[in-house]
């Protein structure tokens, strides 16, 4: 009996101890000297005074020391990566099997998320861009008549850009700008229907991990891009997918925009922009590089303006995720 409630004796002095240790470790932090030297007082002097606890006390002295060295050693530099640095890790190698699917209405329009796509490509992503229209009606800055001869032109600077930010061969769709709103219903819904059948292909094909397009904004307000974003969104909706588990909407931040009428226009209130992607100077180049590409549509001096501008603004791009609920409600006024 007596030996029992000595062994007992001593199993509840070891937990008690450890249990002390380890909560007063739990409130400093390693990585101050001055935090590290404190470390060594409270394990040492919990080592010294388990020592009157007969034969266990070589052992827990020893786990002590073990612990101890085993603490310290986490705690120098390199020794240990942070959970920081552990996610990144993590993060760079699971991007490498990942895919992105973005899909606008006119060759430029991906302006607006190119040092994303350029970000991504570069840290080892499969990055495709899918446009939508031919662009025969953006004349822009030169003295072609819309047709096939300007959509060959816009053909090539799609392509241009797209090599300047790393990602694959652009897929062009080819519908015509516009997408045959002057035919009226029987010409134009068709012809939006097969372009929503052909995203819906690509989507299979591609298996995309995450599709990024317009949202109701169309950034603009152009019809084409609030078309072509409401086509995306529908393909995504008509049912769940086996490997694409997200639908982004690029926004502009309505704190962004001073203009109160325009804000109501073209902004989306911060709080819905839960997903914000920053990037590096070097993707920001690869932007400014791809935009250069589109010489039909802007002047040398709306390119100069605009690099300037992305030199001086903050390097992130904002975006709403389309959001599923887990629940269902039956009632209009409570919120699943």
């Amino acid at each position: 009996m007596k030996h029992e409630e000595k062994h007992a004796s001593m199993a509840r002095f070891f937990s008690n101890s450890l249990n002390r240790m380890m909560k007063e470790i739990q409130t400093i932090k390693l990585n101050q000297k001055e935090n590290k030297m404190r470390l060594v007082y409270v394990l040492n002097n919990n080592c010294r005074n388990s020592s009157h606890a007969w034969f266990i006390s070589r052992h827990f002295t020893l786990g002590c020391l073990l612990s101890l060295t085993c603490i310290l050693y986490s705690c120098q530099p390199g020794n240990s990566p942070s959970p920081q640095d552990a996610s990144v890790v993590a993060k760079t190698t699971a991007i490498k099997d990942k895919v992105i699917m973005a899909v606008f209405a006119h060759a430029d329009d991906e302006y607006t998320v190119a040092p994303v796509l350029a970000r991504y490509a570069r840290e080892g992503a499969r990055v495709y861009l899918v446009t939508a229209t031919d662009g025969r009606y953006g004349t822009g800055q030169t003295n072609l008549e819309p047709g096939e001869e300007l959509v060959a032109l816009r053909k090539e600077e799609l392509n241009c850009a797209a090599l300047n930010m790393g990602i694959e061969k652009p897929i062009w769709l080819g519908y015509h700008d516009q997408l045959k709103l002057r035919d009226g219903f029987f010409g134009h819904v068709p012809y939006v229907q097969q372009m929503m059948r052909d995203i819906d292909s690509l989507v299979n094909q591609l298996q995309p991990d995450v599709i990024l397009t317009w949202g109701p904004d169309g950034e603009s307000n152009h019809m084409d891009h609030r078309l072509v974003g409401a086509s995306v969104s529908q393909v995504y909706l008509s049912k769940i997918w086996d490997k694409t588990k997200a639908l982004y909407y690029v926004a502009t931040p309505s704190s962004h925009i001073k203009d109160a009428d325009y804000r109501m226009l073209s902004g989306v209130d911060d709080s819905y922009l839960t997903v914000q992607i920053s990037f590096t100077r070097e993707d920001q180049e690869k932007a400014v590089k791809a935009f250069e590409c589109y010489k039909t549509q802007y002047s040398k001096e709306t390119m100069e303006k605009v690099a300037r501008k992305a030199s001086e603004e903050k390097r992130t791009i904002y975006f709403r995720p389309l959001v599923r609920s887990a629940s269902i409600s039956q009632d209009l006024f409570i919120i699943p």
